[in-house]
């Protein structure tokens, strides 16, 4: 994050992910290319974001006909960082949404 009051960007967060979260960071970055609902949408559903901030699930639909193989490894390796280490990841989840808002 900058000095100040000045927010980090999306961009400077995901690519300066701390170590317990570099999965979900490219999983982050990875669903960009997608449109929705994204790898990282349903990820966000999975550990309860979506909910508890948006009031409903994003991901909506069959996952094999959205997903291939390695958007499933990407979300499998996000979804095990998170169950490592839930607190930290879930704050910089939290950091990476504001910064997408701001």
């Amino acid at each position: 994050m900058k000095g100040g009051s000045q927010m980090a960007t999306e961009y400077e967060i995901l690519n300066s992910a701390p170590g317990y979260c570099t999965s979900v960071a490219d999983l982050a970055e990875w669903s960009q290319n997608f449109g929705t609902p994204t790898p990282f949408a349903l990820f966000l559903d999975i550990i309860g974001w979506s909910e508890e901030n948006m009031g409903e699930p994003m991901f909506s639909g069959s996952i094999s006909e959205k997903f291939g193989y390695l958007e499933i490894s990407k979300l499998a390796a996000a979804l095990s960082e998170y169950a490592n280490c839930p607190i930290d990841v879930g704050g910089w989840v939290e950091t990476l949404m504001n910064a997408d808002i701001n």
